[in-house]
């Protein structure tokens, strides 16, 4: 009877071990994937740090400012969300960033984490380089001329002679220019249907490659293009209805040469899903 009571002990005691050595084991495990899923969040965020100082999100990221990508064991989903106002990179401007990881991905993760940081400051140089250059239009309506387009007064505007389609607005600025940006304040009657060209003679015209736009606010056309050095650039209007006339209260151009970034409150680490 001794024995068997030993037995059954003994016994009880290795299934209390093997127990507690499955539970140690998925709580190791589990841990683990926390731990992958939040230095992946970290990866990205890290990217969207290099983004920012470089200037080159506004070309790798998708609708809503957010970017996914794989990442060793699972994938990243990082949001940039610009938090000026108005939403337009003028002079300084402050982002948050939000990176999530996930393990193994976002649609079935088996964990998730998240750092954030906030107040992420984006200095840029600009110069508008319309101010000195002259301004050509496709036909003028009455006193609204070209060169409304390019005074720094919102209050006057260039407003095409014929009514719909079609119809450009044109920078000369003497000699090559390096142009990477433009910001087209229009009167409302512009879509974001815009194609900006770039010429040597004011004849063969090509479009810029990698042109990204975003309307913020309403009727500012924020356009982002590889940077590219001719004299001439245009923007030309398709999408305007055959009863309205294209009209340009500002069209600035710009070489972003610098950006100086001060980056925020870092590492701040959000596990709550």
């Amino acid at each position: 009877m001794a024995t068997f009571l030993l037995m059954l002990l003994l016994s009880g005691l290795a299934l209390a071990v093997g127990v507690f050595s499955n539970n140690s084991l998925a709580t190791s495990r589990s841990q683990l994937l926390d731990k992958q899923a939040y230095y992946i969040a970290e990866a990205g965020w890290q990217r969207a740090r290099q983004a920012l100082s470089a200037g080159t999100w506004s070309a790798a990221s998708s609708t809503g400012n957010t970017y996914s990508e794989s990442f060793g064991a699972g994938e990243y989903s990082v949001t940039i969300v610009d938090e000026t106002t108005p939403a337009v990179e003028d002079d300084d401007t402050e982002y948050t960033i939000t990176s999530s990881g996930y393990v193994p991905s976002a649609a079935s993760y088996r964990s998730r984490r998240q750092v954030a940081e906030t107040d992420v400051e984006v200095t840029v140089t600009n110069t508008n380089q319309s101010l000195s250059a002259t301004a050509t239009a496709s036909s003028t309506n009455g006193s609204n001329t070209a060169s409304k387009s390019k005074d720094g007064d919102t209050g006057t505007k260039w407003q095409a002679g014929t009514k719909g389609p079609n119809e450009w607005l044109k920078m000369d600025y003497g000699s090559a220019a390096t142009v990477n940006r433009m910001i087209i304040k229009d009167d409302g009657n512009i879509s974001s249907a815009i194609t900006i060209q770039h010429s040597d003679d004011a004849a063969a015209w090509t479009a810029v490659s990698g042109s990204s736009i975003v309307e913020s606010p309403n009727n500012t056309f924020d356009i982002n293009f590889t940077s590219t050095s001719h004299r001439y650039f245009r923007a030309l209007f398709p999408d305007v209805g055959s009863g309205s006339r294209a009209g340009v209260k500002e069209m600035e151009t710009y070489n972003i040469a610098s950006r100086a970034v001060e980056f925020g409150d870092a590492g701040t680490v959000t596990s709550q899903w």
